[in-house]
């Protein structure tokens, strides 16, 4: 005799007396008598165990003692419980049990085609009635290895522990505690150069014991046994009664350990929101919208959690392997796409770049000119930084150039970075970047950009700056003021020298180590030494920066990199998708300008909508100053207020040389490519009712990037999988019958009328699926070389998210096949969700709502037929 414990908590692995496996026990008191055995007395196969066949068998010993009268038995008749309109050798269908969506109590000689379907049924039973099961002893065939015969038991099976027992266990627990980890505690002064015991660390771990709450047992006798018997397993051994109080409420039956699983249909559409990066408390509520209230939810949110976990840990050692795999995937899709690794000495990948082909596109024709980058986002599962390089659209907004993910932040992994990037891009160098304030990164970029343009972020830096001057800051108020003026609003390099200097003298700053090390490095750092560099709208990685937080939203630093790639694709397709967005805007919608000033009504017709508003935005500034001209070709602008935001409260001289150039000492239009308030103020005051020609900085255009364009897909039934279709079907169903269900349980004949719909529907899905089943029939029946299978048995799906088969359970248990029928939620259709109660609808304390509810669920979303059907 084998036994097994399948559910069983680590905490009850102590020794117990144990009844008595199978029916070959004298039944005790009260309980229901076996039938007879349809093939004759019951042998051992393969020998079987000499407890089992010492024993003698069950059928005599329960005659004995019905004999003597001293037992009360009843004999239920042997049933096979199928339905009858299934009966036509599907394998798909055939041998479903007729189990009512309230689970009928289990009888001797009740017959399941498979173990699993037993345990599925008795643990609906069980939901019903409030208690939680577990698989017991089993025994198996001696020479096969082939399972024959399972017991199921109450989870309370076992003996309460004594006295003795508890107070053993408190004694093993103070046992555990390492003693000198409880000197250290109790003690003061301990010496930390002492290494002559163990370290506080290990100590600490010695001293951790989990208190675990476990299930108050009773010893209760209540059990079902089945045994294989003409390849169908049938209920020979059953005890009804408990020795126990129930759980009297169902919504709180999901917290019996055998009511805690989700249904296969539910855990792929919470795959999906797992998928979209959405939090556990989000995703209860998502599912408390569907089945009503947090209350009918037959899971609780520890339970999702859990399956966030097995989500997360799925392929976990084969995630590099399935990431490259992927690449590949994407290369045969796109040609043009890109991607590189390197290993290191141990044949371990070390570093992973890829680019898309419509970033490679959009760099080498416009997006080239500036570029941000940052390693601020980790990767906590194998610690690897994430090194976006993040770009500006023609809209003025971000857009992706490329992603690696480097093993460290040394030189060595940024110039094999560096030197990918510029492998993708053809060669071609950035004319500008931004990063932040990383001595290996800035060697790198020497190394391997020696024409880029580097600046570090200004806003790293003067982060760093406050850490250390905070304190001295507070103590000389005007002092911060005076810097932010002095870094901010000098234009040249000599203006900022003199600023610096007078601030030096003033505050005596002189010696100062933070000061010091912030002029040594001014020329990283301080906007005027790159006044006429495109960094445009822009003084630090904020691009970046903002990338990180967008991706934080997508992505769970514990998933696996592959699910980190697939959704930095996400995030693309959502960037090119508002770009999108942008170009109607742009090409199709009008906007009324802020003036009436030619200039404005031609800017609006040159630039794309979003770079309009920054230009409408400057144009706006031009009332704050008042032009004089000092010469034919020289504008003096003098602001006719205090203080003119960003550009202070000096005057600026706006110069004319030869035909339509005009030159700023704010070096605006070299910055950011726009023209500055003060040229503009110039047009209005000559005349220019147009922007020249040189002024109209092309990568603010509509024809920034001629080539790439969005794709055109097919229509949304063929753009969206099959198996995606269902789950949406199956989201929108639940929630319909919800509301039914809601209406149905209010009184006993509305409750009437929802069973009688209900049993119309299941008919006509039956229908519907033998009508598809003989249609895949002969489609297949005209390939001879392929042996016939139903399409509603298991088959193969590219998608690595699919569940996978389980040998030995019934083919519909398959979620993954597009043409997979989903089973109704009574009777078998509780196979579906092993450790579930076998509904995916709410429990409530109206026996009515239930019955309802347990009607509804995957069942209708199988095919679009079936959801059309229900609707109706």
């Amino acid at each position: 005799m084998s036994g097994i414990d399948l559910n069983v908590s680590p905490t009850e692995d102590d020794d117990i007396d144990m009844d008595p496996p199978f029916c070959t026990q004298a039944p005790p008191p009260e309980m229901v008598e076996e039938s007879p055995d349809p093939i004759g007395s019951e042998q051992e196969v393969g020998g079987g165990s000499n407890d089992h066949s010492n024993r003698g068998p069950h059928t005599n010993s329960a005659s004995h003692n019905v004999g003597n009268n001293s037992i009360p038995t009843t004999t239920m008749p042997t049933e096979s419980t199928t339905y009858p309109e299934f009966e036509d050798g599907e394998d798909d269908i055939a041998g479903m049990h007729e189990v009512l969506s309230t689970p009928t109590e289990p009888f001797i000689g009740m017959r399941f085609d498979t173990v699993e379907a037993a345990r599925v049924h008795y643990n609906a039973y069980a939901a019903k009635l409030g208690f939680s099961v577990k698989s017991h002893t089993s025994q198996r065939n001696r020479h096969t290895g082939t399972l024959e015969k399972q017991q199921f038991v109450c989870n309370k099976f076992r003996k309460p522990k004594t006295d003795e027992e508890l107070q053993r266990e408190r004694m093993n627990i103070i046992e555990e505690v390492s003693p000198v980890q409880m000197d250290e505690e109790n003690s003061e002064g301990h010496d930390e150069d002492d290494k002559s015991g163990p370290s506080k660390r290990s100590s600490s771990r010695l001293a951790v014991k989990r208190k675990r709450e476990t299930i108050k047992q009773t010893s209760c006798r209540a059990r079902m046994f089945v045994k294989l018997i003409n390849n169908k397993w049938e209920v020979t051994y059953f005890i009804a009664e408990h020795n126990h109080a129930m759980v009297d409420k169902p919504s709180l039956t999901k917290y019996l350990r055998s009511h805690r699983g989700i249904p296969p249909d539910e855990r792929e559409f919470l795959r999906c929101l797992h998928n979209c990066n959405l939090q556990t408390g989000r995703m209860m509520e998502i599912m408390s919208e569907f089945y009503g209230e947090d209350a009918f939810v037959p899971y609780g949110p520890k339970t999702i959690s859990n399956l966030r976990s097995e989500f997360r840990s799925e392929n976990k050692e084969y995630d590099i392997s399935e990431t490259l795999d992927y690449f590949k995937d994407l290369k045969q899709k796109d040609p043009d796409f890109f991607y590189d690794f390197s290993l290191d000495d141990e044949n371990r990948v070390e570093h992973i770049f890829w680019v898309d082909s419509v970033a490679r596109k959009a760099y080498e024709e416009s997006y080239h000119d500036c570029v941000s980058f940052d390693t601020t986002f980790l990767t906590n599962r194998f610690s690897m930084p994430f090194a976006p390089f993040v770009g500006i659209n023609r809209h003025g907004q971000s857009f992706m150039l490329g992603c690696g993910l480097i093993r460290d932040e040394k030189q060595e992994s940024f110039e094999w970075l560096f030197r990918t990037f510029l492998k993708a891009m053809h060669g071609r160098q950035p004319s500008n970047i931004i990063t932040d304030q990383d001595w290996a990164m800035r060697s790198a970029i020497k190394a391997i950009f020696p024409v880029t343009w580097h600046r570090n972020c200004r806003w790293h830096i003067m982060k760093k700056a406050n850490e250390k001057l905070g304190s001295f800051l507070g103590r000389r108020p005007g002092l911060a003021e005076e810097f932010n003026s002095c870094v901010d609003e000098s234009w040249t390099v000599e203006e900022f020298e003199a600023r610096w200097q007078e601030m030096v003298l003033k505050w005596e700053l002189a010696g100062n180590e933070t000061f010091d090390w912030l002029k040594k490095n001014a020329h990283t750092w301080v906007p005027c030494y790159f006044k006429d560099r495109f960094f445009p709208f822009l003084q630090s990685t904020q691009r970046s920066e903002g990338f990180n937080v967008v991706l934080k939203r997508y992505i769970h630093p514990h998933n696996s990199i592959k699910h980190f790639v697939q959704q930095y694709e996400k995030i693309q397709r959502k960037i090119l998708g508002v770009e999108g967005n942008n170009d109607y805007r742009t090409e199709q919608l009008e906007v009324v300008p802020q003036s009436t000033f030619p200039i404005e009504k031609h800017a609006l017709t040159v630039y794309t909508r979003d770079i309009y508003h920054r230009f409408k935005v400057e144009f706006e500034l031009i009332g704050r100053y008042n032009v004089q001209v000092l010469a034919p070709n020289m504008y003096y602008l003098v602001p006719n207020s205090e203080r003119c935001y960003p550009y202070g409260e000096r005057s600026y001289m706006v110069n004319a040389s030869g035909e339509n150039s005009y030159n700023c000492d704010c070096c605006k239009f070299q910055r950011d490519g726009l023209l500055c308030c003060h040229v503009l103020k110039v047009f209005t005051h000559i005349g220019i009712d147009r922007i020249p020609e040189r002024y109209i900085t092309k990568r603010w255009t509509q024809l920034a990037v001629e080539s790439v364009t969005m794709p055109t897909g097919p229509a949304l039934d063929e753009l969206m999988p099959e198996q995606s279709l269902q789950k949406l079907r199956y989201a929108n169903l639940c929630t319909s019958f919800v509301q039914v269900a809601k209406l149905g349980s209010e009184t006993e004949q509305a409750a009437a009328i929802a069973r009688r719909h209900i049993r119309e529907m299941k008919a006509e899905f039956v229908q519907l699926k033998k009508v598809r089943r003989k249609k895949a029939k002969s489609n297949t029946s005209t390939n001879a070389a392929q042996p016939t299978v139903p399409t509603y048995a298991h088959q193969h799906t590219s998608d690595p998210n699919a569940p996978h088969h389980t040998p030995g359970a019934n083919a519909h248990q398959h979620t993954a096949s597009r043409n997979a029928p989903q089973p109704t939620p009574s009777g078998n259709a509780h196979q579906q969700g092993a450790g579930n109660n076998g509904s995916s609808c709410p429990a409530a304390t109206s026996s009515s709502y239930r019955e309802a509810c347990s009607t509804f669920g995957s069942y209708y979303s199988s095919s679009k037929e079936c959801s059309a059907f229900a609707k109706n």
